[in-house]
């Protein structure tokens, strides 16, 4: 009877053995059919995704991206860095046929921002200058009114965001367009400009004064510690300097 007793622990024991091995050899089949899954996927080319498609110099027709005052432009160089507090970047375009170069800077806001698009006069005419809007309002100041078209969805946001400080500084640093959509505001240089280690710092300081200069327009969730005026100005972001 031990004998048996042995016998039948050794046959248990064994296959015990043999399902712990077959248990192994499964796991580090499944780990090799892994990894022969991810190399095979990483050979695999990816194709380009199209909302970059235009910082690869591809054409584009959309006044929207490059400010207007063409039919189509290219993306040639862009930057990144930091305006106001807020992430920027500032990219040249180059005219598609006459090759006129001029530059952008889009600094991204904490919230939503009403629509608001300010075309110099020297611009109307050009491709997509002005830029459509429903309603078109003068401010009653005849060097702003003479100087740049408003358009606006909204009638009171012209005089509600565009104060006299915000209209000195576009007449102190003329921009082709200045527009606020979405959660962005953009500025386009007039032509002949080109992007340069300089550029993000002149438009930077443009796009800082006039959002100091004007009672905050931003439609935020932010938190600020203690009560704000409402003709206060938005805080500066709280992003770091500048980075390349």
């Amino acid at each position: 009877m031990l004998l048996a007793g042995v016998e039948v622990d050794r046959v248990i024991e064994g296959a015990l053995g043999v399902l712990l091995v077959g248990a192994a050899l499964i796991f580090a089949g499944v780990v090799l059919l892994r990894r022969w899954r991810a190399r095979r996927a990483a050979k695999q080319v990816v194709p380009p995704i199209p909302a970059l498609a235009r910082f690869a110099d591809v054409e584009t027709t959309d006044p929207s991206v490059f400010g207007g005052g063409a039919v189509a432009a290219r993306t040639r160089r862009r930057r990144d860095g930091v305006v106001y507090g807020y992430p920027a970047a500032v990219e040249e375009f180059r005219d598609a046929h006459s090759g006129a170069s001029w530059c952008t800077l889009s600094v991204s806001l904490p919230g939503r921002v009403p629509f608001l698009v300010v075309d110099h006069w020297q611009a109307v005419g050009q491709p997509g200058v002005p830029l459509a809007a429903p309603l078109r309002p003068r401010l009653g100041d005849p060097t702003f009114d003479s100087a740049y078209v408003i358009g606006v969805a909204e009638a009171e946001v012209a005089a509600r965001v565009l104060s006299p400080g915000a209209r000195a500084v576009l007449l102190e640093a003329p921009v082709q367009r200045l527009v606020l959509q979405g959660s962005i505001v953009m500025v386009r240089t007039l032509d002949g400009v080109e992007l340069d280690d300089a550029l993000l710092d002149r438009l930077g300081a443009v796009v800082a004064r006039f959002l100091a200069a004007t009672p905050s327009f931003v439609q935020t969730s932010m938190v600020v510690s203690g009560a704000r005026r409402p003709d206060a100005p938005l805080p500066e972001g709280l992003y770091g300097p500048e980075r390349d």
